[in-house]
Formats: C-alpha cells, sequence, structure tokens
C-alpha cells in the first residue's frame, strides 16, 4: 500500500485554513485529507506496515501532545524547489506552512531515525513542514491575490495535535493506525 505518516489537523483549524484559499489556486482538499505529512513512505507491504506501527508505539510512548502554528497560505513548494520529479519550478500546490518548533522538529527526527534504521532513505530535499490545501495550482501573480493571502493569514492558526497517523493514499487519504499522544501526569 502507498502509505505516509502524518498529523491530523482537526476539522475547526481545516475550515479556517481551506476559507482562506483564494479562487483559481487549485482544487481544494477535502477536510477530512488535510494533514501534516512527517514521512512518505511510498509503497509498502502490509506485514512491512504492521511491523513498522508496533514500532512506532515504542518510540511515541511518552511523547506529549505538541502544538502546531500554521501561517503563510502560499504556493508550495517555494521557488527554486521544485517537487521530485517535476520537470519545473512551478508550484503546484497551494499550503499552509507550519512553524517548525522544537516539539515538532523533535517528532519528526525521532520518527525518522526509525525509519532509517530499517532502511528508508529521506526526501533529499528536507523537512517543509506545511499543510496541502489544494492541488493543481498555477502560480499566482496578482497583487489582488497577493493582498488577499495576506490579509486571510494575518493571525496565526494554532492547534493541538494528539495523534499520529499512518495514512493510507489511495484516493483520498485513510487512516490506518493511529497512535495517542499522552500528557504525562
Amino acid at each position: 500500500m502507498r502509505c505516509f505518516i502524518g498529523l491530523p489537523v482537526p476539522e475547526e483549524a481545516g475550515r479556517a485554513l481551506l476559507r482562506g484559499v483564494p479562487e483559481g489556486s487549485g482544487r481544494r482538499l477535502p477536510l477530512a485529507d488535510l494533514h501534516l505529512t512527517l514521512a512518505f513512505l511510498g509503497e509498502r507491504e502490509l506485514s512491512w506496515t504492521q511491523a513498522l506501527c508496533q514500532q512506532l508505539e515504542a518510540i511515541l510512548a511518552g511523547v506529549q501532545p505538541l502544538s502546531l502554528k500554521l501561517a503563510h497560505g502560499s504556493p508550495f513548494p517555494p521557488k527554486g524547489s521544485p517537487p521530485k520529479g517535476s520537470p519545473s519550478s512551478g508550484s503546484r500546490l497551494w499550503a499552509a506552512r507550519a512553524f517548525p518548533s522544537p516539539a515538532l522538529m523533535a517528532l519528526h527526527g525521532r520518527i525518522w531515525r526509525l525509519l532509517e534504521d530499517l532502511g528508508v532513505d529521506r526526501d533529499e530535499r528536507g523537512f517543509l513542514p506545511h499543510v496541502t490545501l489544494a492541488r493543481g495550482h498555477r502560480r499566482l501573480t496578482s497583487k489582488r491575490a497577493n493582498e488577499r493571502i495576506e490579509s486571510l493569514f494575518k493571525d496565526h492558526i494554532e492547534f493541538d495535535v494528539h495523534e499520529v497517523i499512518l495514512y493510507e493514499s489511495r484516493q483520498g487519504y485513510r487512516p490506518r493506525w493511529r497512535q495517542s499522544l499522552k500528557n504525562r501526569l
């Protein structure tokens, strides 16, 4: 199955993010598909993902819920960093950037240490935390669109994340496994 590890976006935050996508920015993703990808795993056997989930449970034990702060709805990836395999540097997504908080970066690092031990290669472009909001974007250059973007994302959208999910990617994203992040008492 084609899969990835990600953080879900709560419904209320997702609605606010999708309201900020300007007309002409591509096809909006369904609310239920909004997430922040921590690791794209590609095509994997079911038995491999089942073993991975057991190991994820162990390394995520004791990890606290974390706060995500999103801002800057904009074409993505940034100019000059084309998607892997893309013939051009034109942005194809509209995304909200996540601030790389110490908690987010620590979680990402913890997961990737496990994945590297399992032989998974990291993306050479590095980790650019974001939530994709629309696909099929053509670069917007109009001043009016940029002003609208700035006004919609003037205030950051912040929410808490209480679980890590292994998603299957097949005509949308389907959670296959969940691990709660728990507060320590």
